[in-house]
């Protein structure tokens, strides 16, 4: 028997909250609901084209119930947390010589409640299990993601200020997906981004009448493309983002603190590093720093100190967030075989060697700090690595998208506040020529 896909994230969000505030941190009801909830989620994903029509709000459901899944992994399974202890039983973040530096592991995770955590109720132990599994930053703990903005102080300080600032974001990051959908054209889309084009070096050296080869009118598409890929991904988690801290802090749940900037400043976007550890968003980076650390540290015993780790943790970070994404692209209804979030997100590593490399070399011979110049250079940088690495990953999803449009199922925005704006300006327009004409 079949049924709606937003039942398997309920279920797993459910269960995760129950095991988390419930059982000891050795439990071995830990590792005995993966399969329950491997299985939630193969079927989510499976079932989001099937009753989700639209295909961005499908690849949304299935990618939050996955990251629902992949926070389990970490928080209930990995690093233990329980209601007893109050936070982790084990803090895999430690990082290299800084043991002691670090949080207990034993701290306890900020909770409202005075009572003693071994004799707390039933609504205590499973408040405490759904704040867990809602702290994907950990904002405001010791274990929150490293380089989280600080919220603006007037901000925090003003609950009608907050809330007046994260409604203008709503609207604005709502407008952006909007104008995205209004300036779509199939034509353009048919011309530049079809998954042909994704190839870049192999076609510089095609004869310029040949119809595959590159021109610069196609180079500043790609370029144009990889801003556009991310301001909409900005905008679609950046939205919901701010509907749940406008939610949240308008009904007294949470205080505005507990809602620091979705992303870090654009001024930072001067290194691929940067772009990914300071700029990107960080809901994922605790889990996937949990699960690199257990692999690399706990389950192949290498050392903490060992050089080659430097790049050996990001790659199975970035394979880890290639394997979330293609399982999204499925749950968007398109095929395997189609998806091309593995091939962006392992090449990402390969970036991030090459731009040490030659920062390395440079500041061997180079003793003065970063200018200006050398800022617009690390942009300019990052701006043509997504360039050539973008389309790979951006290319189908717009194929699917375009695909999607003929039954009028490729928009992301429920409805369109321009085209309202467009129609009412073509009324008063038609109507004042009405006007004039009698006149």
């Amino acid at each position: 028997m079949d049924y709606h896909p937003l039942l398997d994230s309920f279920a797993i969000l459910l269960i995760s909250s129950i095991v988390i505030g419930f059982t000891s941190p050795s439990s071995n009801l830990r590792v005995g609901l993966l399969p329950v909830l491997s299985f939630l989620s193969w079927h989510c994903t499976l079932a989001c084209p099937q009753y989700i029509p639209r295909s961005a709000w499908a690849s949304s459901v299935g990618g939050y119930t996955l990251s629902l899944f992949l926070h389990y992994l970490d928080v209930a399974v990995l690093s233990q947390w329980s209601f007893d202890l109050q936070g982790p039983a084990k803090n895999l973040l430690l990082q290299p010589k800084t043991k002691s530096q670090c949080p207990s592991p034993k701290k306890k995770f900020p909770s409202n409640d005075k009572s003693p955590a071994q004799s707390g109720s039933i609504v205590q132990r499973f408040r405490y299990g759904l704040s867990v599994c809602f702290s994907w930053r950990f904002i405001n703990t010791p274990y929150q993601a490293q380089n989280i903005s600080r919220l603006d102080p007037k901000l925090s300080r003003s609950r009608k200020r907050f809330l007046a600032s994260t409604g203008l974001s709503i609207l604005v990051c709502y407008l952006i997906l909007n104008g995205m959908d209004f300036l779509a054209d199939p034509e353009i889309t048919a011309k530049f981004y079809s998954v042909d084009r994704i190839p870049f070096f192999s076609r510089l050296t095609l004869p310029k009448d040949d119809p595959k080869s590159i021109s610069l009118e196609e180079l500043g598409m790609r370029f144009s493309a990889a801003i556009a890929m991310g301001a909409s991904l900005i905008s679609v988690q950046r939205g919901v983002y701010n509907i749940c801290a406008f939610v949240s802090v308008l009904i007294g749940l949470s205080e505005p603190d507990n809602w620091p900037p979705f992303n870090g400043p654009f001024k930072e976007i001067v290194s691929l590093r940067k772009f990914w550890s300071v700029f990107w968003h960080q809901i994922n980076t605790h889990r996937l720093r949990v699960i690199s650390n257990f692999l690399w540290y706990q389950f192949f015993g290498f050392p903490r100190d060992v050089k080659p780790v430097r790049y050996m943790r990001p790659l199975a970070i970035f394979f880890v967030s290639g394997l979330l994404h293609v399982a999204i692209d499925v749950s968007s209804g398109m095929y395997l075989h189609e998806s091309g979030a593995m091939r962006f997100f392992l090449i990402q590593p390969l970036g991030l060697m090459m731009e040490d490399a030659i920062l390395g070399a440079y500041y061997n011979f180079n003793k003065q700090p970063a200018t200006m110049a050398h800022r617009l250079l690390g942009m300019l940088w990052v701006g043509m690595w997504m360039a050539w690495t973008a389309p790979s990953y951006l290319y189908p999803v717009l194929a699917k998208a375009d695909s999607s449009s003929a039954a009028g199922m490729d928009r992301v925005v429920p409805f369109s506040i321009i085209d309202w704006c467009v129609k009412g300006c073509e009324i008063m327009i038609s109507n004042f020529r009405g006007t004039g004409i009698k006149g």
